[in-house]
């Protein structure tokens, strides 16, 4: 029987990261299964997840705090980052499905336990409608549970409350940018389900410059969040084909968090933004 001491609010948060983590598992899972990740970068992620995962569940059933000293970077931005870099194809699906209201297997959070965090949240959310801090809480559950659509209306609205809230802006900007990759054709990400190709190019483009325009936002926001560098460089490189525009992105993801879990694969990422401008 547990012995939780935990508040409901303590519980809840330990229960999502619970939740978020295990999908990350079966992620990782399918990433390797599909070829997309190599067998030494696998273990070591399935190790430091599975490693989180299980302190997560101690704690939750001794209810005593079992997890590790916290790292410099956040386990739900390595998480994040590590699939942004390895998986952007299944992030991509993955969030443009809820999105779309579709339901992919193991794609949605269910049971009791979760409708009870998201009642909760959504009750936060009408009890204090101009905190900023309620909208991102319920924005980061409507992001674990492949809602993104929803996601994007509570980003926008935290950021529209607290216009210096960096986080808001930057993760509003990564789902545009998911967004636009649906529509742009490219063969790494969830196609549009119809429609004119040419349109879909001109809204694919129109969706790139709106999540930039947020990235820059969130930058000038706060110019030391990392994240919104590395969501900035991605957009740059990936749906501006600006390589030359994403080095200074890549370098400065790194230099605000030089130990990070994904350095190595944000290095790769910016040797190859280097090559393809010709920078030395």
């Amino acid at each position: 029987m547990s012995t939780t001491r935990f508040d409901p609010d303590e519980l809840a948060t330990l229960e999502s990261e619970r939740d978020f983590l295990l999908r990350s598992l079966d992620d990782l899972e399918a990433e390797r299964t599909a070829g997309n990740l190599e067998e030494d970068r696998y273990r070591s992620l399935k190790d430091e997840y599975t490693a989180r995962a299980a302190a997560v569940l101690r704690s939750i059933a001794d209810g005593v705090d079992a997890r590790p000293a916290a790292p410099p970077v956040s386990w739900r931005r390595r998480v994040v980052v590590g699939l942004g870099i390895v998986a952007f194809a299944t992030v991509a699906g993955v969030l443009l499905a809820g999105a779309l209201g579709q339901r992919l297997p193991g794609g949605s959070v269910t049971g009791n336990d979760q409708s009870d965090r998201r009642e909760a949240l959504q009750a936060q959310v009408r009890r204090h409608p101009d905190s900023a801090a309620a909208h991102l809480a319920y924005a980061r559950y409507l992001v674990e549970a492949g809602e993104a659509a929803d996601a994007l209306a509570e980003y926008d609205e935290a950021a529209r409350l607290d216009p210096k809230n960096a986080e808001a802006r930057a993760y509003a900007g990564w789902l545009v940018f998911l967004a636009a990759r649906s529509q742009s054709g490219d063969p790494q990400a969830a196609r549009p389900p119809s429609g004119d190709i040419n349109n879909s190019g001109d809204v694919a483009a129109e969706l790139t410059a709106d999540a930039l325009n947020r990235l820059d936002q969130a930058v000038a926001a706060d110019p030391d969040y990392p994240d919104a560098h590395f969501f900035r460089g991605m957009v740059l490189f990936r749906g501006k084909n600006d390589p030359a525009g994403a080095v200074p992105e890549f370098e400065r993801f790194l230099a605000l968090a030089p130990e990070g879990p994904q350095s190595d694969e944000v290095r790769a990422l910016l040797e190859a933004a280097k090559a393809r401008a010709g920078a030395p």
